[in-house]
């Protein structure tokens, strides 16, 4: 899994502008594309909860950031990640948009 930990999606760096770059392509390709969240990660198993529904947001970029920022404003203390499947190839990635920030 590579997971990348960001607190903004629209003010990333430079490996994470890559990754998030790659969802475009995923879309253009209709890619399924899962958001998920969790109040805590586990180092062997995490159970994970759906947002929304699985969906291909017809290539429309915008529409997952959104769908992304409304998870993250609802679940703001929870990881956020997203399960991109193509079904063309068989393969799927997920990828950690959001860690809540550790307070000291």
């Amino acid at each position: 899994m590579l997971a990348l930990e960001q607190k903004d999606i629209t003010g990333c760096d430079s490996a994470a502008e890559r990754a998030l770059g790659q969802i475009g392509r995923c879309l253009r390709r209709g890619c399924v594309i899962c958001i998920e969240h969790t109040p805590l990660m586990a180092p062997r198993f995490t159970p994970w909860q759906p947002w929304g529904k699985r969906c291909c947001y017809n290539g429309d970029t915008r529409e997952i950031y959104t769908e992304i920022n409304r998870c993250r404003d609802a679940h703001a203390d929870h990881h956020i990640r997203l399960n991109i499947e193509d079904y063309d190839f068989r393969s799927r990635f997920s990828l950690v948009v959001h860690s809540p920030s550790v307070e000291a």
